[in-house]
């Protein structure tokens, strides 16, 4: 912070330090302490974007398409600001530690660390903040919500395409990629498949009810109009089309598979039964993981 008519610095800035420590010292530590100004900085600047943000939602704060968004966004900001918060304690304790020692290459590592962890929050707060203002123009305009739900729908057709050649590829007998070609080779690509079958249907129930959030949004301010009943329609078509995909994995579906790999498959659809849009697509993800086949038959 600059000074006029000689007036003491704030406790923490580069021009206090150097008045407690050596010059060489005070100007690494400096450096951290910019570094950490810096990062509160954009952490407030954040902070006033979620209330921009949260300003542009009073209108529509009881739809689950933007109360679920707005959560995430002040979840995210709750742990960078607590990240800031422990920026300045390790600033403090730094220069304490300073003052009544000799700093050694422990105290040049601190630094650099101290330096690096605020660069890592100035980080995530600019990234919060950019979010934010997409957020709002998402608030704001008509257009944007609807294109966005465009792109997740299209990003469905093509998961759904994706494994639909995956279903070709079972019924002609070709094992899943990385498995050694045998029978239980292709009944992996099967179980695969089952799995991610039941993602797409989880996908499509997720945009199905962000939808009926826009519907519901556009009957108070804005009528959709034909660009609402285009994205209804394609989610019909995509429903139809992920029941054929389900009943073909269903007359594929042999007895040795579903014994061996039955337990994968059943423990991942109780797993994600109970879920309710808006999804935590990072929970469905690990889940998935965590429940999907092993490729090699020698794996259990």
């Amino acid at each position: 912070m600059t000074r006029e008519n000689g007036d003491s610095a704030e406790p923490g800035s580069a021009d206090a330090t150097t008045g407690l420590l050596g010059d060489a010292t005070a100007e690494s530590l400096g450096d951290a302490s910019m570094a950490v100004a810096t990062a509160e900085t954009r952490t407030e600047m954040a902070s006033m974007a979620l209330s921009d943000a949260r300003e542009a939602a009073e209108s529509v704060p009881d739809l689950d398409a933007v109360a679920t968004r707005l959560d995430a966004y002040e979840s995210r900001l709750a742990s960078i600001t607590d990240r800031r918060d422990e920026l300045a304690d390790d600033l403090g304790a730094l220069v304490e530690c300073e003052r009544v020692s000799d700093a050694g290459d422990e105290a040049v590592t601190d630094r650099r660390r101290l330096a690096a962890d605020a660069a890592a929050v100035h980080g995530a707060a600019d990234e919060l903040s950019t979010d934010l203002e997409s957020f709002e123009r998402w608030l704001t305009d008509p257009e944007t919500r609807y294109s966005e739900l465009e792109a997740d729908i299209d990003a469905v057709e093509e998961s759904l395409a994706d494994l639909t050649a995956t279903v070709e590829a079972v019924a002609a007998g070709r094992p899943a990629e990385g498995s050694d070609g045998d029978g239980d080779g292709v009944g992996a690509a099967w179980a695969d498949a089952r799995l991610r079958h039941r993602v797409v249907g989880l996908l499509l129930d997720d945009s199905r009810a962000e939808l009926a959030d826009l519907r519901t949004w556009a009957d108070r301010e804005d009528p959709g109009g034909d660009r609402l009943v285009e994205l209804d329609d394609r989610l019909d078509d995509l429903d139809t089309r992920t029941s054929e995909v389900g009943d073909r994995l269903d007359d594929l579906a042999r007895p040795e598979w579903e014994e061996r790999f039955g337990g994968h498959l059943g423990a991942f659809e109780d797993e994600t039964a109970d879920l309710e849009p808006p999804l935590d697509w990072a929970d469905v993800h690990a889940a998935f993981e965590t429940h999907r086949p092993a490729t090699d038959p020698g794996e259990s």
